[in-house]
């Protein structure tokens, strides 16, 4: 009996010891899956806080990206603007240049009529007699006003004197000529509607004179500048046609060549 009580009290001991075991056990895995928890959300946080930083990044290089392309498209903006104000400039100076050897050739032109007129055969006395004053004033009259435009380069001077050549010599066989250069000043000072003006009674009232090539080349050109392409064509299309192998023509073709 004694001996019962003993074995009882005994496995009762372990059997506390084990209960009062256990419990540390328990409480320790408790804290483990809590430490666990807290590291996972430490993790996590700053797994978090990684990518924000990754997002803001991505951001700023975008953001520099942006900035980057608005700067090249200012830039290739500047430098369009640029190219079109230099093309501007080259045409002027390209037609500047047009002119000026027009203006030689047509120096050259009036020296050889002058100086073949000089040649011409003289006409009998009395006929040079009586020809002579209206012949000596319609002369110097166009010659002066000629004089003004190669000589003096007095080209405001020179349109009053064009015009007052036309008004007192209509008929004069240099009135083409006159109405030509009359058109050309007007055109070099900008007024075109004046210019084509002259320019149109060249090619209407004189269709044999040696001016209508650049009268007609001179209406095309200012039919460019009123954005008149269609007549520009038109007119520069005829120049080619009824007038090839000239100066005029060359000039005439190069501008078609740019529609």
């Amino acid at each position: 009996m004694k001996l019962n009580m003993i074995t009882a009290t005994s496995v009762a001991v372990l059997f506390s010891a084990q209960i009062n075991a256990a419990a540390p056990v328990e409480e320790a895995g408790t804290n483990t899956s809590t430490t666990a928890v807290a590291n996972s959300s430490v993790a996590l946080s700053s797994s978090n806080l990684t990518m924000e930083q990754r997002i803001e990044r991505l951001e700023r290089m975008l953001q520099a990206r942006n900035q980057v392309q608005l700067d090249l498209q200012n830039q290739v903006e500047d430098m369009s603007d640029s190219m079109s104000t230099m093309v501007g400039q080259l045409e002027q100076s390209n037609y500047q240049i047009e002119q000026m050897i027009e203006r030689q050739r047509e120096i050259y032109q009036e020296l050889d009529r002058r100086f073949a007129q000089l040649q011409a055969s003289p006409v009998t006395a009395k006929a040079s007699t009586e020809a002579a004053p209206v012949a000596a004033g319609e002369d110097q009259s166009y010659d002066a006003a000629v004089a003004l435009v190669m000589q003096d380069k007095d080209y405001d001077a020179a349109i009053p004197a064009f015009q007052s050549f036309i008004k007192d010599y209509p008929k004069s066989s240099y009135a083409p000529n006159a109405h030509y250069w009359l058109g050309q000043l007007q055109y070099t000072r900008g007024q075109r509607d004046q210019a084509s003006e002259q320019f149109n009674k060249v090619v209407n009232d004189y269709p044999d004179s040696n001016k209508v090539a650049e009268s007609l080349l001179k209406l095309g050109i200012i039919a460019q500048f009123q954005n008149n392409n269609a007549e520009a064509k038109t007119l520069f299309t005829r120049v080619v046609k009824e007038h090839p192998n000239t100066a005029a023509a060359g000039l005439a073709q190069t501008r078609l060549a740019k529609f």
